[in-house]
């Protein structure tokens, strides 16, 4: 069994993992080893059923000339389309000229092909923003996925949930949150019908919950989750009451992918745990996306990395990798058995 795989190689990345209905994972990438200032595509990569083996299906979005396909939201509609909310830069010699538009990737056949909106019925200030994290069910036809701008270096971001109401055809609704210090969130409806969003912040780079209450139909800050310098994160559903944190640490000298485990829906969370230690030589790192592959507790953590030494490559050589974990390897007897109690997980 391998415990690390190879996604791609020469990719920046940005990695966003789906389980798909088959048991396969898809992870959708940037594919150009830049942070954004080359051109490139998003394009995807299918796993078997144990997260292991990854092959590339096909391109979910190509680039415009001079421009790139780069930042993301993915998701399954309710119909099981998967969808990919993406947007990119326009560059020259390297350097950022404008943005690219906000589109719309639609897959039918488990992302083996897709079709393109470029011009999908959003607000109009939602056009020129960041689609980060994941596109989630809510009730109904209902689906919804976050969005960010940024003012600049020493200023504020903004982030917004986008509402769709008829299965992502159409995305007329916005709600604010973050109180103009957040991006890079990702969503998480949990079984009482709150959503949480694990929130990077803008001024020190930490990441912070956000709850949208159903009953006050408004967002309120819940606090830090991590220290600054540690983001983004991803948030996963594991029971109905039990929720998985994973997060980039960007900490120099402490370089890795910490984790973190709430047991109340998001209320209350244990203390961290390092699940990848990059070597020192790592320079860039981080970006986790996490699924759970079957109800013995087995993760898979996909993040990027330009230097991994467990892996043979060259240094500042880009790398999307994956990583399968076992929760029991982690965790305490007691918290094992309390999130065992829940029928979904067999630990």
């Amino acid at each position: 069994m391998k415990i690390l795989s190879v996604i791609a190689t020469n990719a920046c990345g940005w990695p966003n993992l789906t389980k798909l209905k088959n048991g396969q994972v898809l992870c959708t990438y940037f594919n150009a080893a830049s942070h954004g200032l080359e051109e490139g595509d998003l394009v995807c990569s299918v796993s078997d059923r144990k997260g292991e083996n990854w092959k590339k299906r096909s391109v979910v979005a190509k680039h415009p000339e001079g421009g790139n396909r780069m930042h993301l939201a993915v998701g399954m509609a309710h119909n099981g389309d998967l969808l990919c909310m993406n947007s990119g830069f326009f560059v020259k010699d390297k350097k950022f000229t404008g943005f690219s538009g906000h589109w719309l990737s639609r897959s039918s056949d488990r992302g083996k092909t897709w079709n393109v909106d470029h011009f999908p019925e959003l607000p109009r200030f939602i056009r020129f923003s960041i689609p980060y994290g994941r596109v989630i069910q809510l009730g109904g036809k209902k689906l919804a996925y976050s969005s960010y701008l940024s003012e600049g270096k020493g200023k504020s971001s903004k982030s917004w949930m986008v509402i769709s109401e008829d299965d992502g055809r159409t995305w007329s609704k916005t709600l604010k949150f973050g109180s103009n210090d957040s991006n890079e969130a990702t969503l998480c409806k949990v079984e009482d019908g709150r959503i949480l969003a694990s929130t990077r912040t803008h001024v020190d780079h930490h990441v912070k919950l956000c709850e949208f209450s159903p009953q006050r139909k408004k967002w309120k800050e819940k606090g830090p989750l991590t220290l600054p310098m540690q983001h983004p994160a991803d948030l996963t559903i594991l029971t109905s009451s039990c929720l998985l944190l994973t997060y980039g640490i960007r900490n120099r000298g402490l370089m890795g992918i910490g984790a973190r485990i709430s047991m109340d829906g998001g209320q209350n969370w244990q203390a961290p745990w390092l699940i990848h230690q990059f070597d020192g030589s790592a320079q860039d790192i981080g970006y986790p996306s996490t699924v759970s592959l079957d109800q013995k507790g087995t993760l898979l953590t996909a993040f990027y990395t330009d230097y991994e030494p467990k892996i043979k490559q060259k240094p500042n050589r880009y790398r999307v990798i994956s990583k399968k974990w076992f929760l029991k390897d982690w965790l305490k007897p007691s918290v094992l058995k309390s999130i065992s109690d829940d029928a979904r997980l067999r630990l």
